[in-house]
């Protein structure tokens, strides 16, 4: 059966190592993902970084859309298609070492001063729908970790696998950082489609994805961005 051509805009979040730019050139592991899964679906895209924010109203509003890396929420399926999943890890709350916080539980969050979140993203619109008054927003999870870095807020949440990719690109020394216990939850991530992509097409594309997995090719694209201690002490 010959594959349908189509031409999409994929919008990838700055959210390194998932999706950054590297002298101006897109780089990440999720961007080497949706490339390879291109060259087996033949389809074409337009590829433009914007904010999570900007990003996600693109998705909702614009035909021929599609978004990654986002996390699936419930509140989000009906609205958007999902190819995945991508990738997973667990979300936890950072602080600054020696803050004199002493964190042990979500509910104890509610007493700090201000929770650093994106604007718009899961863990914003999950802290919100749990009775938070006190998130204070930003465009971005390096901007949210400079905030916390300067002491504007007291807590962020982070992926446990992003972490250190943010304190690099933010010049921070990631010993000044400390996680807490606090596990806001696990962060499944995926590729979203604009609604009215066609379930064929959706089907074409987590085919080429599940090949990448079965073929090897996934596992080192992934070791490549998060290599194990093994891994290091090969090279």
């Amino acid at each position: 059966m010959q594959k349908t051509i189509r031409k999409f805009d994929l919008s990838p979040i700055l959210y390194p190592p998932f999706s950054y730019l590297d002298n101006d050139l897109l780089s990440g592991f999720s961007i080497d993902i949706v490339q390879a899964m291109m060259q087996h679906t033949q389809h074409t895209a337009n590829i433009e970084m914007y904010p999570f924010n900007r990003a996600f109203q693109i998705l909702k509003s614009q035909p021929n859309t599609a978004l990654f890396v986002i996390a699936k929420r419930p509140e989000r399926e009906v609205n958007m298609k999902w190819v995945g999943p991508i990738i997973s890890s667990g979300v936890y709350f950072y602080q600054k070492r020696n803050s004199g916080l002493s964190l042990a539980y979500l509910e104890d969050l509610k007493r700090v001063r201000n929770v650093g979140v994106v604007l718009g993203n899961a863990d914003h619109t999950y802290l919100d729908s749990q009775g938070f008054t006190n998130l204070s927003t930003d465009k971005s999870q390096l901007q949210s970790l400079k905030m916390l870095s300067y002491g504007r807020v007291d807590v962020a949440p982070m992926s446990e696998l992003v972490m250190p990719f943010l304190a690099k690109a933010a010049d921070i020394d990631i010993n000044s950082i400390e996680r807490t216990p606090i596990k806001l939850y696990d962060s499944t991530l995926y590729i979203a489609f604009s609604n009215d992509t066609s379930d064929e097409v959706i089907a074409l594309w987590q085919q080429a994805f599940d090949e990448l997995k079965s073929s090897g090719m996934y596992q080192t694209i992934y070791q490549d961005y998060f290599p194990t201690d093994t891994d290091i002490a090969k090279r």
